[in-house]
């Protein structure tokens, strides 16, 4: 294994690194406004004893980033598609030329401190063909599950533990080289629930505990093979486990599940008959209060709640009476966030148009935060992320165009942060939430496509850098999506200098860092990133090794105690 560390490519990353020291956080003032190629191969105690060290160890002070090991030596370098994080451990899947996959697992050696830090290539299974190995995860108790097809079994549930022998197939869902292509994973204790289709009864709930007799069919919903298809699973509580499913009889409708036949049933029928009410996800705003949209077949699509029972599910408010409904949007990434136990959303009154609403779960608590676009036009709220105690969002008030806006869920509480785009033209700002902060990708005449943040004031909303100096664009094209650490940001910009490279920031302009990974006006094009223990890890070309794992300290990002 290569595993010679990347300095050269990196000469002047230390003077726009500046000095390679570890950034200071911004004062926030928020005002009103071991190479084991052989598959056959297991791992040693001293890995396992060094795998323990690499939990123990505190972190490394901040530093450029270094190549981790070199899976695949040479400039074609490794396909990876993600990696996972296993209780500290960073395990990585990789696409060869002919589209499989193998999983392996980086080990950190500690034999020369933190200043000369290396990593072994453990592989830990290959041969996996045609399913990427994030289509569906989950990870609990050191143990990851993943579906996979291993070009014998089709895609089945498998895990792994982070070692050869201990990646194993779980079960042959659907015999032979049939798939039940296991998807929609939710971890309840330690249990795993997902979907899969035997081949016998379509698409229904399942359950793991990680052994053959211990995955099972949780219930026939739908008989035959047809299936239910049951989607958005949602932990309710302890035991039990809300999803939407469709039984052939009822529609589409809410369903609860304690992993048994006889606790597996219809929550109610909001929409009688085979239409069904086709609910959105189900978000919790406090213990055991889901909200989510329906259709009941009278009010429109509205907003809804439940506990898990029949008599615990209704209507929570008819925001736009009569059957057209609110038009509540579905995304939860996107359209809908929780803070403070109150649900944000935009929805359409029949009179203001699409505005930003709020909602505990109770009628006197459902309401219209602000008419920000007086008429019937609306605002139409957008790309809602949790700020602190706040909610960051983008909005038209037909003056200053679709610019980004915050609300405390009042209505002096709710204003423009910042008019990035003057004048009615649209800066199209898309929000990250970090901690204690948000960062937007935003266009503007002066800066172009650039990157801004917000604490949630006006005076604390800014441009971080002009990193591509005036109107050009620092994320041209669709830009992939940064990563929040802690309340600092890493992500990937581009400048006329130095192409696409690896940016990190706390947000502020001088605790805004570059490292030239791919030196000159080459690109090194990093995304996947990733953090495991005290290293942010992605995947760059430095046109010496092609496409490979990197890590950053994540002593260079502000606020990062404790988790992300």
């Amino acid at each position: 294994m290569n595993r010679r560390h990347c300095w050269l490519p990196l000469a002047g990353a230390c003077v726009l690194f500046t000095a390679c020291g570890p950034a200071e956080a911004p004062e926030e003032t928020v005002s009103e406004e071991t190479d084991t190629r052989d598959t056959g191969e297991t791992s040693t105690p001293e890995e396992e004893v060094l795998l323990e060290a690499s939990h123990e160890h505190p972190g490394c002070a901040c530093r450029p980033p270094v190549l981790t090991t070199d899976l695949t030596p040479g400039p074609e370098g490794s396909n990876v598609r993600i990696i996972f994080d296993l209780d500290g451990t960073p395990l990585v899947s990789v696409e060869d030329a002919a589209g499989g996959n193998a999983l392996w697992k980086l080990v950190e050696r500690r034999d020369g401190g933190c200043e000369d830090s290396t990593w072994d290539a453990v592989l830990l299974k290959s041969g996996f063909t045609g399913l990427p190995l994030f289509v569906a995860f989950a990870i609990t108790d050191r143990t990851l599950y993943f579906a996979a097809d291993d070009g014998i079994h089709g895609a089945e549930l498998w895990k792994t533990d982070g070692t050869p022998e201990g990646t194993v197939l779980v079960k042959d869902i659907q015999p032979g080289s049939a798939e039940s292509l296991p998807l929609n994973f939710l971890i309840v204790g330690r249990t795993l629930y997902f979907t899969a289709d035997d081949g016998e009864h379509g698409r229904e709930l399942w359950k793991s505990d990680g052994t053959e007799r211990g995955t099972r069919l949780v219930e026939d919903i739908s008989p035959g093979l047809p299936g239910s298809e049951p989607r958005n699973l949602t932990r309710a509580s302890n035991q039990r486990i809300l999803f939407n499913a469709d039984d052939g009889t009822h529609g589409r409708e809410p369903w609860r599940s304690d992993g048994t036949p006889g606790g597996t049933r219809l929550v109610e029928d909001i929409f009688p008959g085979l239409p069904g009410s086709e609910p959105g996800p189900l978000l919790e705003v406090k213990d055991h209060r889901f909200l989510f949209s329906a259709d009941d077949g009278t009010h429109g699509r509205e907003l809804w709640r439940t506990d898990g029972t029949p008599g615990g599910t209704r209507l929570v408010e008819d925001i736009r009476p009569g059957a057209l409904g609110s038009d509540i949007p579905t995304n939860p990434f996107t359209d809908l966030a929780v803070v403070e136990r109150r649900l944000y959303f935009s929805a359409d009154d029949g009179e203001h148009g699409p505005e930003l609403w709020k909602s505990d779960g109770t009628p006197g608590g459902t309401r219209l935060v602000e008419d920000i676009r007086p008429g019937p036009e609306g605002s139409s709220p957008g790309n809602l992320k949790p700020l602190g105690e706040k909610v960051f969002f983008s909005a038209d008030d037909g003056t200053h165009g679709r610019e980004p806006w915050r609300s405390d869920g009042s209505s002096g509480g709710t204003f423009l942060l910042a008019d990035v785009f003057p004048g009615p033209d649209t800066s199209f700002p898309s929000g990250f939430p970090a901690r204690g902060k948000v960062y937007f990708y935003a266009f503007s005449p002066d800066f172009g496509h650039e990157l801004w943040v917000t604490n949630g004031s006006r005076s604390g909303t800014h441009i971080v850098k002009d990193i591509q100096p005036g109107p050009g664009n620092a994320f041209p094209g669709d830009p992939n999506d940064p990563y929040a650490v802690g309340s600092g940001l890493i992500f990937q910009a581009t400048d006329a200098t130095h192409g696409a490279e690896l940016w990190w920031t706390d947000g502020t302009e001088e605790g805004t860092m570059m490292a030239d990974i791919f030196p000159g006006s080459s690109s090194s094009d990093p995304f996947n990133f990733t953090r495991v223990g005290p290293w942010v890890y992605f995947t760059p070309n430095d046109g010496v090794h092609g496409r490979e794992v990197w890590a950053l300290p994540v002593a260079c990002f502000p606020n990062t105690g404790g988790s992300r």
